[in-house]
């Protein structure tokens, strides 16, 4: 059929040409609606395809007014098979083509009617062209990128080599694949993108941050219905995905999903800064490279992380082993911050150790950290990452600590955090705890986002439980050595102090109480005796370097001067006592100092210092009062056989210048030794025998009482003697004592027996005496031992009770109270009176902790503790402060509350009171506490009726009050309340 001509004919047939020359449909149905547009004089042209879809799929449309289109009549035109129309709508059928025309010149389109079968075969002609070029294309960029790949399993290779070909494939000049990063994004929430994260890229020479967001509708076309989305810089510029890709800044690009068995890996991406058409081969291309990239990342990370597996059981194995490898603990903290820089790769790591407070961290040991950091950082329990890794007992990872992060744990991390100066951003807090007990924490310092998978966690769990079993294997093990080495020391220190002659070896037990302390420095300092003092000197306790009178001073490792000693003096209390750097001697970080004490008196000092900032522990300080003490009964010992000498002496000089008598003879009688006395009126008496020179009755007399001597030597042998043969008679009372060992005798006589009498009564006496101050001072010392265990057992007690009891009756709360939300009816009630009942039960035991040992009393000192007793009390009570408040010495502190604690007690229990009184008051030298009342009262003979029936409780607070160096005063009369007062130097 031939087209008709004439001025107003479209020439047709030069249409035909150029289009018979179109590569693929979409640009032959381009082509074909811009010219119908331009030579039919439309005003919109749409061109679709027919085929096995219910509605005709459109390939091309340019122009306006196509909303006038009327499905309806492009069904008459395929009933017809040609054309159909209404009003402005045309509708022409052109083989497997629809083409609909509004506002066309129906004659114009006479002339394209005609030649509708040509078209058709020129177009399926360019499907068949395009069938047969788009299949061998696929083929051979899969070939070319199966080849590329090479069979390898490492995911970096694999991924750059899918970006690469699929540029090359394209006719692009760059592509990437981006693995999702943020995850699946929230439905409807365009605000929530998934990120690629890790990418892999090929062309991109400008900077490239490293990665685009991908929205939630975009999210949707890419992994939930498979599709490949277009970007074209013209019409999607001012768009969400323009905005998206405005770093990339591409004319054209092809985003396809990354994904195996439904779930989404990436994103494969390739742009150009051309502006080309995307035709459907290339959107089949992209998608079959993108299938061949997901499976490729499947497989590639399947076998990293089953490598990832072997490698970390290896390393696993080679961390237990090397921290197995020592019970150093030193060389375990070593080993653990090692091995875990090397496995996780942190820039600096840190063991916080749990301090007995149970709610403070402190770093134990560290690498990569300033040593302002580590002594500074103060971590409480909760706070901070590593804080609530410890309390919560698991790990808490924070990917930027500075944006994201909780907050500093410590006072010192808050102040770098504000002044902006915190060193890192990536922090991982790990607990440290073995069989239930939380021993402190492991913190990993990136500067860098933190750059760990869940993978790594879940090992860095694994490896802080190991490190955490080989910390406390070597606090054991060191525990064990360091009770074996104290007692070594003291066996040491006793057997030095018991030699027999030339005194205790000072300078080898303050050796071996610096080492038992672990101490680099110390000194053993005794004050010289009075007794020793000459003319114008005085005790050395006074340390003032002119007036020593030649103190014992042995110093280990310590260059040392006597004017060193005053400040330590001053620090010198009634135990053992810390001591800060302004206080200790040059050169120490931390020291102790403990008192020598024997009884009342105090007979020097014993200091150890060490350059290192870690406090003595209470320990240390339990072993510096026991070596004191030893200390102290070796110098009192050896003080004592000093005196013993002198005694001696005096009593020579006394027997020296005695008018009596005195003659000491060996088992036989003969004469060992007779004074000057005895020589003026008997004459050199040495050799000769007693008995010889008696005769008669006194013989008889003098025999019968050496025998009885000798039977009975407590009882000693008397008898009167008469001496004749001599210049004159001498009437003497005799007095015989054995003498031990040997069984010699020692006869003293003199005129007046009374006198000798005496003197063995007073001896006696203080000897009976002396015992009963042993006796005391023993049940002095167990009853302060038992105190002593006493509160260490309440402590232990609370603390369990607190710790354990309470949480496990907390944690069965929790359950019934889920239980009680799945049921119902009676049996919900029945569950909501047994939370009630354990409420109650949760809150005795949290009060029987707290009054067994209040935490208060630790934690804010004694005052606080004594408002707390007294909102406590049963009887209304109040508390009165006097004078310049300040912290006592913990014993003080424990002793004062005790009594407080006791004497309320008892005002609760006993006074029938309406209103009691505590009154603090604050000296220079002492602290004095007065509890009053407005009871019963009770009078002395009722208070000496309690004791004797028992009731040990104001003997048992005089006894404590003793202990500590204090008084106590008690006044009371029947009718007229009560008053008890305790002093206690502070």
């Amino acid at each position: 059929m031939t087209a008709p001509t004439g001025p107003s004919t479209p020439d047709w047939p030069a249409l035909l040409a150029p289009l018979a020359r179109t590569q693929s449909a979409r640009e032959f149905a381009a082509l074909l609606a811009g010219g119908v547009l331009e030579l039919a004089r439309a005003h919109g042209v749409r061109v679709c395809l027919l085929g096995s879809e219910p509605e005709p799929y459109p390939l091309a449309e340019t122009g306006r007014g196509l909303a006038l289109c009327d499905a309806a009549l492009g069904g008459q035109a395929q009933q017809a098979g040609g054309r159909a129309s209404s009003g402005m709508h045309e509708a022409l059928l052109a083989g497997p083509l629809l083409l609909d025309a509004v506002g066309a010149d129906p004659a114009a389109l006479d002339g394209l009617e005609a030649l509708a079968p040509l078209l058709g075969l020129a177009f399926e002609g360019v499907q068949a062209r395009e069938a047969r070029r788009g299949t061998g294309r696929e083929q051979e960029t899969m070939t070319r990128l199966v080849r590329r790949m090479g069979g390898s399993l490492d995911l970096p290779q694999l991924l750059s080599a899918t970006a690469e070909t699929s540029a090359q494939a394209l006719g692009f000049e760059r592509a990437f694949v981006g693995l999702l990063d943020g995850g699946v994004p929230g439905t409807g929430h365009e605000a929530d993108p998934a990120r690629t994260g890790e990418v892999f890229t090929h062309g991109f020479e400008d900077s490239f941050s490293g990665g685009v967001g991908i929205g939630p509708a975009s999210f949707e076309r890419l992994f939930g219905k498979g599709e490949a989305i277009v970007y074209e810089r013209g019409k999607d510029l001012g768009g969400r995905m323009g905005a998206g890709l405005a770093e990339l800044d591409p004319e054209t690009a092809v985003i396809a999903p990354l994904s195996v068995r439904g779930r989404p890996l990436g994103v494969l991406y390739a742009d150009t800064r051309r502006k080309v058409t995307i035709t459907d081969d290339d959107l089949w291309l992209v998608l079959s490279l993108a299938e061949q990239a997901s499976l490729s990342i499947d497989n590639a990370r399947l076998y990293a992380e089953e490598t990832r597996k072997r490698q970390s059981a290896e390393a696993m194995r080679e961390v237990g082993n090397k921290l197995a490898s020592s019970l150093h603990l030193g060389q375990t903290y070593a080993a653990v911050l090692e091995r875990a820089a090397e496995l996780f790769g942190a820039d600096a790591c840190a063991v916080y150790e749990l301090q007995p407070d149970g709610r403070t961290l402190t770093i134990r040991s560290a690498v990569g950290l300033s040593s302002e950091y580590v002594l500074r950082s103060r971590v409480k329990l909760g706070a901070g990452v590593v804080g609530r890794a410890v309390a919560r007992a698991e790990a808490v990872a924070v990917r930027d600590f500075v944006l994201e992060g909780p907050g500093g744990g410590s006072r010192y991390t808050r102040q770098l955090l504000a002044q902006g100066r915190y060193p890192f951003k990536g922090v991982l807090g790990l607990p440290l705890g073995v069989r239930g007990r939380v021993l402190g924490g492991l913190a990993l310092y990136f500067q860098a986002a933190l750059p760990l998978s869940r993978d790594d966690l879940s090992l860095a769990e694994v490896f802080a439980a190991q490190a955490a079993l080989a910390i406390e294997n070597a606090r054991l093990y060191e525990e064990e050595v360091r009770r074996e080495r104290e007692s070594a020391a003291l066996l040491g220190v006793a057997r030095l102090q018991s030699q027999e002659h030339g005194g205790p070896d000072l300078q080898e037990t303050v050796r071996l109480a610096v080492q038992a302390m672990n101490g680099e420095r110390g000194l053993l300092l005794l004050y010289a005796p009075l007794d020793d003092l000459g003319p114008g000197q005085f005790n050395s306790g006074g340390l003032d370097p002119a007036g020593y009178g030649l103190p014992e001073l042995a110093t280990h490792n310590l260059p040392f001067g006597l004017q060193d000693l005053s400040g330590l003096q001053s620090q010198l209390g009634r135990g053992p006592r810390r001591l800060t750097r302004r206080h200790a001697l040059p050169g120490a970080a931390s020291a102790l100092i403990v008192p020598v004490r024997s009884g009342q008196e105090t007979l020097g000092l014993l200091y150890v210092d060490h350059p290192g900032e870690e406090s003595p522990s209470d320990r240390i300080l339990a072993l510096g009062r026991a070596i004191a003490d030893q200390v102290a009964l070796a110098c009192t010992r050896s003080r004592l056989l000093a005196a013993l000498e002198r005694q001696e002496a005096r009593y020579r000089q006394l027997a020296e210048g005695a008018h009596d008598l005195i003659i000491a003879a060996d088992a036989q009688g003969e004469v060992q030794y007779a004074n000057p006395a005895c020589e003026r009126l008997m004459g050199d008496l040495t050799g000769h025998n007693l008995h010889a020179l008696l005769t008669g009755q006194s013989l008889s007399d003098f025999r019968a009482a050496w025998l009885t001597c000798q039977d009975a030597p407590e009882s000693g042998g008397r008898c009167e003697l008469r001496l004749s043969s001599l210049t004159r008679t001498l009437h003497l009372e005799v007095r015989l004592s054995k003498v031990m060992p040997g069984g010699g005798m020692l006869l003293v006589a003199r005129d007046i027996s009374e006198l000798e009498l005496l003197m063995n009564e007073i001896n006696r006496r203080a000897i009976e005496m002396e015992r009963a101050d042993e006796r005391q001072l023993e049940l002095r010392s167990f009853l302060s031992l038992f105190t002593q265990a006493q509160e260490e057992e309440r402590g232990r007690i609370s603390r369990e009770l607190h710790d354990d009891t309470a949480q496990v009756l907390v944690a069965i709360g929790r359950r019934i109270d889920r239980l009680s939300r799945d049921l119902g009816g009676e049996t919900r009630e029945r569950a909501d009176d047994i939370r009630q009942d354990l409420n109650g039960a949760i809150e005795g035991v949290r009060r029987f902790a707290r009054n067994l040992r209040p935490s208060v009393l630790d934690d804010l000192g004694l005052l606080p503790a004594l408002e707390w007793l007294a909102s406590q009390a049963a009887t209304p009570t109040r508390l009165e402060i006097q004078g310049s408040e300040r912290r006592l010495p913990a014993a003080a502190e424990l002793t004062l509350f005790r009594m407080v604690q006791e004497g309320l007690g008892n005002t609760d229990r006993h006074a029938h009171a309406t209103f009691a009184a505590i009154r603090v008051l604050f000296t220079d030298t002492e602290v004095t506490v007065t509890l009053t009342d407005d009871g019963v009262g009770f009078s002395p003979e009722q208070a000496r009726r309690q004791a004797q029936a028992g009731h040990l409780g104001l003997t048992g607070m005089r006894e404590r009050v003793l202990l500590a160096g204090g008084r106590l005063e008690v006044s009371s009369q029947p009718g007229q309340g009560s008053l008890l007062q305790f002093s206690l130097p502070g």
